[in-house]
């Protein structure tokens, strides 16, 4: 050992805590430099995965180009008149849909062929029949990319050689999508599929701007009430048409379209189709406190159709029993717009009567709602309690009735005015409700005051209906 190491030694020796001070210094610069390292190294790996990734995207996107061209290439090597699908509207050998295997990649391919009326001349509205300006052929070739759906699309025009053509022999199915809604119009970007077992069309398109598909060609051939239709869109009704009765088993309102060939005449069909919307529905006791596991029946929405016989009830596309929850609540999510109706249902209508129901059922639910709130207020039939119900002779309910309970010897005086459904309930607080006897005077205007005595029985609740 050297003269420095000594002195070194000494040093440490003589000053342990200095000796400590560097050992800890030399570690936090180690965990620095460490952190450092381990920056640049996170930096670098998402560059690169990022790098790699848009590398990938771009391979799959040429494939699909690829794909696409060669498809169309082969359409351009056919004749005008054998340009068409199988199952299209307009009636060939191409395939519809087709699975393809590219570099280790999977791509769809759907191929489209429609009929063009070209503004240019003039179009289906002001031409006597509907012509065969020339035939659109689109080709989509769509991939599945990290759970997303990624596509390339191609279109081509081919014009027929000579001058247009009259649809004569092609049927034409227009069809119409819209709102019945406040505010609402033509649905655009609507999908609009129709199958027909007959024929063997099974062809989808998108409506335009002003909500029509119109499908045009050779498939689209005479058929009464075969013709399938199916409209989706995402945040809409999905609506399916029926065959008509026996064949359903109610009468439908969207029966399967008719198409009749000759002269180009338009087969017409119209749909509603409304955006969805929500219903929440929150059942309380009298005093507001949530009751949970309140059984009930709602039905409503789209009117599907009708019952084969009297009364002709409606059929609605919801019609189903739900419970609330712990909160009292269940909610309705995307449901059809329209009337609904509520009932009580189970032990729920054994134990409880129906106070209120704010709205008033039935209700109506509008699309630009977005969420409705019902409230539900029930009264427990083993309570004690005194409900009153005051209706006109035609039975309509008398709204904005004054009714007032008295009772002397209890110091009892309350003063309550009839809701939209006529009634009133007593008690309407947490202020104790006793078993007596009670004077009760009825003013309406327009009606002659109407007094009587009630008896309230203890556990019991009193369910009155007076007619004025």
């Amino acid at each position: 050992m050297n003269f420095v190491q000594k002195e070194k030694l000494k040093n440490e020796i003589g000053h342990p805590k200095k000796a400590g001070m560097h050992s800890a210094f030399m570690l936090i610069e180690a965990l620095t430099l460490l952190f450092i390292f381990s920056l640049i190294t996170v930096t670098f790996y998402s560059v690169f995965a990022v790098g790699l990734r848009y590398i990938q995207d771009a391979k799959n996107r040429l494939g699909a180009l690829a794909i696409a061209n060669e498809k169309l290439e082969i359409v351009h090597n056919l004749a005008y008149d054998n340009i068409g699908t199988v199952g299209g509207t307009i009636s060939g050998n191409i395939p519809q849909d087709q699975d393809i295997s590219e570099n280790t990649r999977h791509y769809h391919v759907h191929t489209e062929v429609v009929y063009v009326d070209d503004p240019y001349d003039g179009v289906a509205a002001s031409d006597t029949v509907w012509f065969e300006d020339y035939k659109k052929v689109s080709i989509t070739v769509s991939w599945i990319n990290t759970g997303n759906t990624e596509e390339v699309k191609l279109i081509s025009r081919f014009v027929p050689p000579g001058l247009e053509i009259p649809h004569i022999g092609d049927g034409i199915l227009s069809v119409n999508i819209f709102s019945d809604q406040p505010g609402g119009g033509g649905i655009a970007d609507s999908n609009v599929h129709i199958y027909n077992p007959e024929t063997g069309i099974n062809t989808s398109l998108d409506t335009d701007g002003s909500g029509n598909a119109t499908f045009i060609g050779s498939s689209v051939t005479d058929s009464i009430q075969k013709y399938q239709i199916t409209v989706t869109k995402a945040g809409y009704e999905t609506v399916v048409t029926m065959p008509p009765y026996p064949d359903s088993l109610y009468n439908p309102i969207d029966i399967h379209a008719s198409v009749v060939t000759g002269s180009g005449s338009v087969n017409l069909k119209n749909i509603v189709q409304n955006q969805l919307a929500n219903i929440r529905i929150s059942v309380v006791d009298y005093l507001d406190a949530p009751i949970d596991n309140a059984n009930f029946h709602l039905s409503g929405g789209r009117t599907l159709g009708t019952d084969i016989a009297e009364p002709f009830a409606p059929v609605y596309n919801l019609d189903e029993d739900g419970t609330t929850d712990s909160s009292g609540q269940k909610f309705f999510n995307s449901v059809s717009p329209g009337e609904y109706n509520f009932s009580l249902a189970g032990s729920t209508f054994d134990d409880y009567e129906i106070v209120n129901i704010d709205p008033i059922a039935p209700f109506s639910l509008l699309s630009v709602d977005g969420t409705l709130d019902v409230k539900v207020k029930l009264a427990s039939k083993a309570s004690t309690a005194l409900f009153v119900i005051l209706l006109d002779a035609s039975d309509a309910p008398i709204v904005g009735a004054k009714i007032k309970l008295t009772n002397s010897a209890l110091s009892y005086d309350k003063e309550l005015e009839t809701t939209s459904e006529g009634k009133v309930f007593f008690p309407d607080s947490s202020d104790p409700f006793l078993p007596e006897t009670y004077h009760m005077k009825i003013t309406a205007d327009g009606f002659s005051d109407n007094e009587s005595d009630v008896v309230v029985t203890a556990g019991s609740l009193k369910k009155v209906e007076i007619v004025l």
